[in-house]
């Protein structure tokens, strides 16, 4: 068992790489000959199995059926030192299928199975009945608004948070905001935080979009940390502290996923006592060096000299 329990929106991610050097005959589109394929853990699975990749455990309540990608999806989390808590919905398992010119790193088609649902009173009490056996320090929600999130389910979590002493961080979709009140902290990116205050997402607007930090903290009684891709991060404290932490220059390949360590890594440098600000400072580190890789990526102790 963890101090760091991970929830919600568990996905696989496919990757099918080929080359296009010959044409379909069947059709206009482009014909790709398969050279190989990859699966990697996405969402909150793949949170999980960034805070794995820094040599501490994390305990992962995912919402998946036994199906055949569900069966992938337990291996995988085994593979990683996961300790996976399914909860089986009567739904496919989220998989996200991408394929892929290889030659000129371009996606030709992606093909997502899932199916919207809300999650049922049965696996509410499940989470319910998780969170007080396990006793975790941290609760950390991934949101990637797949599986409906309801307000019975983060109340539930909320209630468990305060009998157990445990701390809740969110990365939640703008839509969910009203559900997460009074947690300790939400991170948002540049652009959700803008919808989120219903503000006209504008690039080098910092210097007036001030108020809106002191705002959000304000109404929604939380500590804020607002993204800008790899370039920096403010930090907004329940104290109305705000700290503009800058990262690295860095050679950026990707950012598609770099969230996911940020989180992870956010909530891992807290669970070793490192302060808050000391803490989004190694996870706008961290974030630095996976926006060098291609694709769902992770760091590891290593890489951030630790």
């Amino acid at each position: 068992m963890s101090n760091i329990i991970v929830i919600w929106d568990a996905m696989l991610d496919e990757y099918i790489y080929g080359n296009t050097d010959r044409k379909n005959p069947e059709s206009p589109m482009p014909l790709l000959n398969v050279e190989k394929e990859e699966i990697k853990l996405w969402g909150a699975s793949n949170v999980a199995h960034n805070i794995s990749s820094l040599n501490w455990s994390a305990d992962l309540i995912a919402m998946i059926w036994k199906d055949t990608n569900g069966k992938l999806f337990t291996t995988i989390c085994e593979d990683e030192n996961i300790n996976l808590l399914p909860l089986y919905m009567d739904a496919p398992t989220i998989t996200k299928k991408r394929f892929l010119d290889s030659q000129y790193r371009q996606q030709l088609l992606r093909v997502d199975y899932e199916k919207k649902e809300k999650i049922s009173d049965e696996n509410i009490n499940n989470i319910k009945k998780l969170l007080e056996d396990i006793n975790p320090k941290y609760i950390l929600i991934s949101d990637y608004n797949k599986w409906i999130v309801t307000e019975k389910m983060v109340n539930v979590i909320k209630s468990c948070s305060k009998k157990i002493w445990a701390i809740i961080l969110a990365d939640i979709k703008p839509q969910n905001l009203e559900l997460f009140k009074w947690i300790y902290l939400i991170k948002p990116n540049f652009k959700e935080f803008c919808e989120m205050m219903n503000i006209k997402w504008i690039e080098n607007t910092d210097e007036n979009i001030g108020k809106y930090w002191l705002e959000f903290v304000k109404e929604n009684k939380t500590n804020l940390i607002v993204t800008r891709w790899w370039k920096w991060a403010t930090l907004v404290t329940t104290e109305w502290k705000v700290y503009h932490i800058p990262s690295e220059e860095r050679k950026v390949f990707d950012v598609t996923w770099a969230w996911d360590t940020y989180i992870a890594t956010l909530t891992y440098a807290l669970s070793q006592w490192y302060d808050l600000v000391d803490a989004v400072k190694l996870a706008n580190t961290a974030s630095g060096i996976v926006v060098w890789k291609v694709w769902t990526a992770s760091v590891t102790k290593e890489e951030l000299w630790l």
